[in-house]
């Protein structure tokens, strides 16, 4: 039986959709006025749950579902909490073992902002010792619907993390008003936990950010964040962390909750060889 998989969103409280616009490209300049508040994460979960039928089990409760979403923010006390677990409470991840693909959409990219993907990634990997490998630009737009096997602009494997910046109402995610950066990450069934297989790191280019890492909001932190979630940590309530799902005033530096999360979800767990790329089943 094929496997299906669904989207879990979670949006800001009160924040209303943008209309549809068509991409239009803004000023390379950062806005020179941030905003009181300035982000409300929002996080889209994809995921890929065994199904007995046309409705993915976990809708159907069936108690067959081998892959869920964590949708409550782990306490402060706790440290960290993983974005995806298994049955058995195993963590979605990445295979350590290999690099991870990315590409940019880079159409509505700032200024700093290939510089900030670089830093962001670099801090990630020290972090995790995961490893990300840059395979070029990509005029692929991100979307709710975007296929994690696409074998005809990615080859015969699963489609690369997509990281870019795009303008408020040209994409389903929902960036814009409170929603300043979107991560979606694929997790599928497999042996030892979930593995994370493909996601989409977004942020908005219509309300922008200062560039870098400097204290304050900046695009670089919101980077860090989204990037957390994309290899597989969930939120915390704990402010002193990225994963805390508001952007602080303070320098974007990992936590020591977010440090423990971030070497759980990597190398130090070992090898991760996921599932074969295939299509999976809406």
């Amino acid at each position: 039986m094929d496997a299906g998989y669904w989207a879990v969103q979670a949006a800001a409280p009160g924040r209303r959709e943008a209309p549809a616009l068509a991409p239009q490209r803004p000023p390379r300049r950062p806005s020179s006025r941030l905003r009181p508040v300035l982000c409300v994460t929002l996080v889209v979960t994809l995921f890929w749950a065994w199904s007995t039928g046309g409705m993915p089990a976990l809708l159907r409760m069936t108690g067959d579902a081998t892959v869920r979403s964590v949708s409550t923010p782990a306490p402060a006390v706790t440290g960290w909490g993983p974005s995806y677990v298994d049955a058995e409470g195993r963590p979605g991840r990445w295979d350590p073992c290999r690099p991870i693909p990315y590409v940019l959409q880079a159409g509505w990219m700032p200024d700093s902002g290939r510089a900030d993907v670089a830093e962001a990634l670099r801090r990630v990997e020290v972090a995790t010792g995961l490893a990300f490998v840059y395979e070029g630009d990509t005029d692929e737009m991100p979307s709710h619907h975007r296929e994690p096997y696409q074998p005809q602009r990615y080859g015969d494997r699963w489609a690369p993390l997509l990281i870019g910046w795009v303008p408020a109402g040209s994409t389903d995610l929902g960036v814009g008003e409170d929603a300043q950066g979107v991560s979606v990450a694929v997790a599928v069934p497999n042996d030892g936990g979930p593995s994370l297989v493909s996601g989409q790191v977004v942020l908005d280019a219509t309300h922008r950010l200062y560039g870098g890492f400097g204290p304050g909001g900046t695009e670089g932190e919101v980077l860090l964040h989204e990037l957390g979630h994309a290899v597989g940590l969930g939120h915390v309530l704990d402010p002193t962390q990225v994963m805390y799902p508001q952007v602080k005033n303070s320098l974007p530096e990992f936590g020591a909750g977010d440090r423990e999360g971030l070497a759980a979800v990597g190398a130090a767990a070992g090898c991760h060889p996921p599932p074969r790329a295939r299509p999976l089943r809406r």
